[in-house]
């Protein structure tokens, strides 16, 4: 492999580019919770709201049919890749009985629980769902409960504490919708249509719960919709409600980015704000549009955390199966698919000259699961950042690789090259910001 210096320091030849990645707005201002949204942004929050994990496919709809958003890359753009924005969104009953309460601590329980992860720089989404039988140790009050009941003691801040120990993530924001909103805007669109996978059957009177559905496709109204998505009468119980939650999602969205939905969304907007509690602020709204212009809803993933129903003594829960649940969690929340690591050939070369750097650096990335082929001294040791060298082809793996190393090297930087050693997809060349203790 060839190198050329210049005044920037070395490079390898041929065409070569600094992936440019986004992250929040530094000087966004401090989070505060919102009963109601300003207009600004007002329709992107609500298409997120509705949309859940799908949210941001609503968004090329937005590119065309709307020029009320010229947003400027100018501001959201930086050298190194940003982490991940992880957003709970929160379901609940409180308002079924046309009773809207926008009180952050309720005493109801959730219902729906998912965390809906944003990477912005690869304009992927993914979704996880919480099974609200889950069983957890929540914060706070220190008690192993179902999570559904976090929100019961504690409102969506201790649903997030709970979570994010659960699952050791950052949660950035949250939303919590009623139930009541949810049907209303249904509602709005003219039903939602679904091919019922089975019979729907259930009663119980002390909820005021009432379904019935039968087999088989139809337009569901926002009483039978709200029906359909809190059935629980699978073989699997909450797991195959939850995924009936998908599918109806998935539905949703293809109604929603339909052309027909457009002089709809003022009237979405009005049905769902009296149900929305959120965090997010104006400018969290803004950016996020900015960054889901570009995505698609064949870029959305959905998941459940694994585990099995069991019983503690005689209460019954969602057990979490620990091995299964980690790489679940990687895969949808942190954009590490292990599987398509292994086969992922890495070289990796120490152009900082601090001994054993290229040793530890290797290490960290084979617990990835990435196939590292070659460790060895770089021509030069006067790098001043790490780098990340990769095709463009390669660029998720290479993002990938980039964040796992910011914890040892801070100013670690993505390149864009064809020039790469023989049979290796990713060229890693540790610089003098290689710490291995961590900033």
């Amino acid at each position: 492999m060839s190198w050329r210096d210049d005044s920037n320091g070395p490079k390898p030849e041929g065409d070569m580019d600094e992936t440019r990645v986004y992250e929040m707005p530094k000087n966004a201002s401090k989070p505060r919770k919102r009963k109601r949204l300003k207009q600004t942004g007002i329709v992107v929050l609500a298409i997120l709201l509705f949309m859940a994990g799908t949210v941001f496919g609503m968004y090329s709809y937005l590119k065309a049919y709307s020029s009320k958003y010229p947003f400027s890359d100018e501001d959201v753009v930086a050298e190194q890749a940003s982490s991940r924005i992880n957003i709970l969104v929160i379901g609940i009953d409180g308002g079924v009985n046309g009773n809207t309460n926008l009180n952050g601590k309720t005493g109801t329980r959730s219902d729906v629980m998912m965390i809906v992860s944003i990477d912005p720089e690869l304009n992927k989404v993914g979704v996880l769902s919480i099974p609200r039988d889950t069983r957890v140790l929540i914060p706070i009050v220190n008690s192993i409960e179902k999570a559904g009941h976090a929100h019961a003691y504690g409102g969506p801040e201790l649903v997030k504490a709970t979570l994010e120990n659960l699952l050791k993530i950052d949660i950035h924001r949250y939303v919590r919708v009623d139930f009541e909103g949810f049907k209303k805007v249904v509602d709005t669109l003219g039903g939602v249509y679904i091919d019922v996978p089975q019979d729907m059957h259930y009663e119980d009177p002390y909820q005021d719960l009432y379904i019935h559905i039968e087999k088989g496709p139809q337009v569901l109204d926002g009483q039978k919709a709200l029906e359909f998505v809190r059935y629980r009468g699978y073989t699997n119980a909450d797991i195959g409600r939850i995924e009936a939650q998908h599918l109806f999602i998935k539905a949703l969205a293809d109604k929603v980015m339909r052309v027909a939905t457009l002089p709809k969304i003022p009237q979405l907007v009005s049905d769902i704000l009296p149900y929305v509690l959120t965090d997010l602020t104006n400018e969290d709204i803004m950016y996020l549009a900015s960054v889901g212009l570009n995505m698609s809803l064949e870029n959305v993933e959905m998941d459940i955390l694994p585990g099995v129903p069991g019983y503690v003594g005689d209460v019954s829960y969602w057990l979490i199966d620990s091995e299964k649940a980690e790489e679940t969690v990687d895969r949808i929340l942190r954009g590490i698919d292990r599987t398509k690591n292994v086969s992922v050939k890495v070289a990796v070369q120490n152009g900082s000259g601090i001994s054993g750097a290229a040793d530890y650096v290797a290490s960290i990335l084979r617990s990835y699961d990435f196939d590292v082929v070659s460790v060895e001294e770089a021509s030069r040791v006067n790098y001043s950042e790490t780098r990340v060298f990769a095709p463009k082809d390669n660029r998720d793996v290479q993002i990938e690789i980039l964040r796992v190393l910011k914890s040892t090297s801070p100013q670690v930087k993505a390149y864009v090259s064809d020039d790469m050693p023989e049979e290796v997809d990713v060229l890693v060349v540790i610089g003098n910001d290689f710490n291995r203790y961590g900033q």
